[in-house]
C-alpha cells in the first residue's frame, strides 16, 4: 500500500510540473502587429462618363469600435480641395461620391483627376495610419471622365 501512495504523490507531482510549463501557443509576439488602418479599396484608375459620379471605395482591415471621418481630396479636372466621409463604427467599408459634372471643357473628350487620402482620425481623436504599410502617397486614384 506505501508503494502505491509514493507511486501516486510521484505521478502527481509530474502531472503538476506539466501544467506549470508554458505551451508553444503561450509566447505570442504582437509588437509586429499592424496598428488600424485605412485604405482605399483599389487603386486601379477609375473610368466615368461626364455627369456621373464617381464612387471611390475607402476601407478599414478591422472594425473600429467608433466613427472615423475619412479626409480626401480631388485635384486636376475635379478640384474639390477637402472632403470628408464618415466610416460608422464596426463598418469595414464607405463609399465617397465624386461629382463629375462640368469636368470636360470641349474640345478635349476625357480630363482626369487624381483622388488622394489625406487623414483618417476616429471619434476620440486618435489618428489611424494610412495604408497597410503607413504609405499614404501610394493611396491615390485616377478619375477619368469621359465625354
Amino acid at each position: 500500500m506505501k508503494k502505491i501512495i509514493v507511486l501516486l504523490s510521484i505521478t502527481a507531482v509530474f502531472l503538476l510540473q506539466a501544467c506549470e510549463k508554458k505551451g508553444p501557443g503561450d509566447n505570442y509576439d504582437f509588437s509586429n502587429s499592424l496598428p488600424p488602418y485605412v485604405a482605399l479599396s483599389s487603386t486601379a484608375a477609375v473610368s466615368v462618363k461626364q455627369g456621373t459620379a464617381a464612387n471611390i471605395s475607402f476601407l478599414v482591415k478591422t472594425a473600429i469600435q467608433q466613427q472615423v471621418t475619412i479626409t480626401y481630396k480631388v485635384t486636376g479636372a475635379i478640384n474639390i480641395p477637402s472632403a470628408t466621409v464618415v466610416l460608422n463604427r464596426e463598418a469595414f467599408t464607405v463609399a465617397a461620391s465624386i461629382p463629375t459634372a462640368g469636368s470636360i471643357v470641349a474640345p478635349a473628350t476625357t480630363a482626369t483627376a487624381t483622388l488622394t487620402l489625406v487623414s483618417a482620425v476616429k471619434a476620440d481623436g486618435t489618428v489611424l495610419t494610412i495604408g497597410s504599410k503607413n504609405d499614404p502617397q501610394n493611396q491615390k486614384v485616377v478619375i477619368n471622365v469621359n465625354l
